[in-house]
């Protein structure tokens, strides 16, 4: 029997599928084979991947390009992966070019990760996951990465893997024949690059002399930012709560390298659309109507990064906390442990970061007098505020501070960001310096290593002591008061903290009982 002649025409590109913050290597695989014209394709798709069929072929007919008429099978392993989105398009139409050309092409294309969605006139579109993409390729072993125009600032944060830009579909497919070269993205010069990113979005940080008086909540402020610490600030409406927040991030060292990739890495993953690299610490400010969904990640089927995760090495806001249900505000309490949130599903579980600096805001009472005299709320109505914050939730704050409406007009203008900025910087170097080796940095210093190790001068450690005996702190509380303790004195740049230094933490620390009677 004659075998027909289209019999064995292949071709192979590589891309990923996303799984949470994760990227999984994806094969997919063309067959230009005889039967009736149509396209076919398998690997557990979404309807994005399934809808993909007539967006390629129309691409590729207006593109100027010759489209197979006979069957095409377009297979997508590892095939029991669940596949969802539409950055398959370009690595899709590329096997298939390839495999109707007897696998013209394959050499390159099967040595690069390939993502992209396809417009009907042959354009290549911005897709989430281009930095992920990048991150499986390096994995992997593939040294380069085709991207749309839109995802190559983020792609290119990436500095080990060669990030080429396909604007359109036939040139992309140039490419791979050899016929013409991708141009390079964060080539030196280039507009937009990282580095102008960096400075651009520097320059819109709100800065802290901004800020009319508040001298006890502008410290709070800067000893939150110098160990990471969380904090709370209650005060009436108006005297300053949020645009203290708003400049916390303004003092905060600048990202790593390593920092930059992973806050990009969620971004890039939660946007619609591609997202540009994150270069300072993120401020997430969600709604005080946020779902626990929205806070902690999820969705059905692919889960997407909720608020814990976009604010990843930066500052996560809540402001009018009051209004929060507790059972979301519960849903904190894992993260801010162990700084990763965990989402079960049927078949996989997705393990998103989310080391964030948590910062809550909130009235004094429902009504928000600046003073208890001429508060109109009821004793219920002061006893039930601020219920919905557990317990449990509030050991894990390290900061309670309190804000005043009272000021003037003709205050002195405060510090600005930038020179708190390098008093923070400093501090954070000495205690890098110092629990470097202890497995972890700052918060993530196991509690037993910072007693044992680290402990404050023997009067200190006394003085929490007794604090811890009459029940003024918890257990959690004195690891948490030691910190802070830590913090002030490398503020001061003193070897060791004191008596003051402990003392000046506890009132800081704020035990629960202290925060119902700010309520």
């Amino acid at each position: 029997m004659r075998v027909p002649e289209l019999a064995g025409r292949l071709g192979r590109t590589r891309t990923v599928a996303l799984n949470g913050v994760d990227a999984h290597l994806v094969t997919v695989e063309a067959d230009i084979g005889p039967g009736l014209p149509g396209v076919h394709v398998v690997g557990m798709g979404d309807t994005a991947v399934r809808e993909s069929r007539d967006r390629i072929r129309t691409a590729v007919t207006n593109s100027g390009l010759d489209w197979p008429r006979t069957k095409i099978v377009v297979s997508m392993s590892p095939a029991d992966l669940p596949k969802a989105g539409s950055q398959f398009d370009l690595a899709m139409a590329l096997a298939i070019l390839s495999g109707a050309e007897r696998g013209r092409g394959e050499h390159r294309l099967h040595e690069a990760m390939v993502i992209g969605e396809i417009g009907l006139d042959g354009t290549v579109r911005e897709v989430p996951g281009a930095l992920p993409a990048a991150l499986a390729a390096r994995a992997h072993g593939l040294d380069t990465v085709v991207v749309p125009p839109g995802n190559a600032a983020e792609a290119s944060v990436l500095v080990s893997v060669e990030v080429l830009v396909a604007p359109t579909l036939s040139a992309a497919w140039d490419w791979a024949r050899g016929y013409a070269e991708l141009p390079r993205a964060g080539r030196p010069g280039d507009s937009g690059g990282p580095g102008e990113l960096r400075a651009g979005q520097a320059a819109r940080v709100p800065d802290l002399a901004d800020v009319a008086g508040q001298p006890e909540a502008r410290l709070a402020l800067e000893v939150a930012a110098a160990g990471g610490h969380h904090m709370m600030m209650v005060g009436p409406p108006g005297s300053g709560k949020s645009m203290l927040a708003e400049r916390l991030p303004g003092i905060l060292p600048p990202l790593t390298e390593r920092e930059m990739i992973e806050a990009t890495v969620v971004h890039s993953v939660a946007a619609a659309t591609g997202a540009g690299p994150v270069t300072r610490p993120p401020f997430v400010a969600p709604h005080h109507t946020v779902t626990r969904a929205a806070l902690l990640g999820g969705g059905a089927g692919h889960p997407r990064p909720g608020a814990v995760s976009l604010a990843h090495r930066g500052v996560l806001f809540l402001d009018e906390v009051s209004e929060v249900p507790a059972a979301v505000l519960d849903g904190l309490r894992q993260p801010l442990e162990t700084g990763e949130v965990h989402l079960l599903r049927s078949r996989s579980r997705v393990t998103l970061p989310a080391g964030f600096q948590l910062v809550l805001a909130a009235n004094p009472c429902r009504c928000g007098a600046a003073e208890p005299a001429a508060c109109r709320c009821s004793p219920a109505e002061r006893a039930r505020y601020l219920n919905n914050l557990s317990g449990p939730l509030r050991d894990r704050l390290d900061i309670f501070v309190r804000t005043q409406a009272t000021g003037t007009l003709s205050a002195p203008a405060g510090e600005s960001s930038a020179a708190v900025a390098e008093r923070v910087a400093a501090a954070r170097q000495r205690a890098d310096a110092r629990w470097a080796g202890t497995g972890g940095a700052g918060r993530r210093v196991p509690g037993p290593v910072l007693r044992r190790r680290f402990p404050a001068t023997e009067e200190a450690m006394a003085l929490l002591e007794a604090f811890l005996a009459e029940g003024s702190v918890s257990q959690r509380g004195v690891d948490r008061t030691l910190r802070l303790a830590w913090t002030l004195a490398d503020l001061e740049e003193v070897a060791r903290p004191g008596l003051d230094h402990v003392h000046r933490a506890v009132a800081l620390h704020a035990p629960a009982a202290d925060l119902q009677e700010a309520a």
